[in-house]
């Protein structure tokens, strides 16, 4: 298992692997391609994130690993900035697009059952991620004076364990062990300082070690129907790090971002050994994210700290997969999520550019004996522009408490395989 452990984090940390904004599209491909209502199947060794119980349902030792490939498309447009002296920001009424680059998001899994009563699975992946870049240069995009590149990530190793209490209840249990990372880049718009006016400001954090919990349950009233429910607990993070001036200053800092619980349920119908349905509700408690400080070690252009206003809200996403085996051989899978934004208008920016989300997901799965390929295609697209009209505390800030107006859109394509062996 040690072997396991340190094998699976340097897979998963040696790679750019940052998932889409601000949450996980999917952590394998087939409950990826079910629009991730998977809660109340979990019959792979992903189970251990969407529910540790269903690790029950996997039959021997399978080992599986894989990827997504994420290509994020944002556009912004009538970008229109004054400063609080009541100046025109130049370019005035721009539109531009992101630079994000596209983004490989692996994970990998191992399951065995040790007994008719118990299972055990190990597996790492990316529950939460976060990588998106603009144009630096201020003459072409002028939203860079707030923010021009944001990552996020937490990346973590989960061993999982399962009991079968009976024939129709099981319970599961597992403990995530993480690295977070995290880091902005912006210019600084201080036009009367003209030494300072336009330099980069460049954070970097990290949080060496964190933990987080979760736990399930699958419930069998009959045979066609199952209930799952899993809970994953919030992470408390200790970010430390450095903000630099580039050119001019560097400081140590330390700032707190938390990873926020969830709760997810579904119930999964399988009226014929052919068909199989599945209707999922995750809430998120992103309301623990109400803003963070970043506390400078020595003073950094005249502040001890720097407040970030978030103010998130709790979020439902309602999550829909359909599967249909068409021969021994061919499986196929269909997914639809709805993913309602946590991020209100008096606190969008360039940072964390979310809207509200539709993702829809195609998905093939191949059984060749004890090799098994699971494929999927997602494209998730905002469900309508996002209008900030100079409400936005967080875009006005950065330029001397200006006003700030934009209206953004975004989409997202995804391509992603999967490979299992059984043994």
């Amino acid at each position: 298992m040690r072997k396991f452990v340190y094998i699976a984090t340097v897979f998963l940390f040696s790679l750019p692997a940052f998932a889409g904004n601000v949450d996980t599209f999917g952590i394998g491909s087939t409950a990826t391609s079910l629009g991730g209502a998977f809660s109340a199947t979990a019959d792979d060794p992903y189970a251990v994130y969407y529910n540790p119980a269903g690790l029950v349902n996997v039959e021997g030792q399978v080992v599986s690993f894989g990827f997504e490939v994420l290509n994020p498309e944002l556009k912004v447009d009538n970008f229109k900035a004054e400063d609080g002296d009541g100046a025109k920001v130049v370019p005035y009424d721009v539109g531009f697009k992101d630079e994000s680059p596209i983004l490989p998001v692996p994970f990998m899994g191992y399951s065995v059952k040790l007994n008719e009563k118990v299972s055990f699975g190990i597996a790492t992946y990316i529950p939460y991620g976060l990588h998106i870049k603009w144009d630096s240069d201020p003459a072409v995009n002028p939203a860079a004076y707030n923010c021009f590149e944001s990552y996020y990530i937490r990346g973590v190793v989960t061993p999982a364990v399962a009991l079968k209490v009976n024939e129709r209840f099981y319970l599961g249990f597992g403990v995530s062990f993480g690295r977070s990372d995290a880091g902005t880049q912006r210019r600084l718009y201080a036009p009367t300082i003209p030494s300072l006016h336009n330099r980069i400001i460049k954070s970097e954090f990290s949080d060496d070690f964190n933990v987080s919990f979760n736990f399930g349950f699958m419930y069998k009233p009959q045979d066609k129907v199952t209930f799952g429910l899993t809970y994953r607990s919030r992470t408390v993070t200790d970010f430390k790090g450095t903000v630099e001036v580039e050119g001019f200053t560097s400081v140590d800092a330390e700032t707190k971002i938390d990873h926020p619980e969830q709760i997810q349920g579904g119930i999964r119908y399988t009226p014929d050994e052919r068909l199989s349905l599945e209707l999922d509700v995750v809430w998120t408690h992103w309301s623990v994210v109400d803003g963070y400080v970043v506390r400078f070690e020595e003073p950094l252009l005249g502040k001890t700290e720097e407040v970030f206003v978030r103010d998130w809200e709790d979020t439902r996403q309602v999550r829909f997969g359909i599967s249909y085996k068409l021969n021994k051989m061919v499986v196929l899978r269909g997914g639809y999520f709805y993913d309602p934004s946590p991020i209100s208008d008096h606190t969008f920016d360039m940072a964390w550019p979310d809207a509200d989300k539709k993702t829809y997901s195609l998905g093939a799965g191949f059984n060749f004996g004890r090799l098994k390929l699971d494929t999927v295609v997602q494209y998730s697209v905002s469900e309508s522009k996002r209008e900030i009209g100079g409400e936005s505390e967080e875009l006005n800030s950065s330029y001397n408490d200006g006003s700030v107006a934009l209206s953004a859109e975004g989409k997202l394509w995804g391509v992603g395989a999967t490979v299992s062996y059984s043994f």
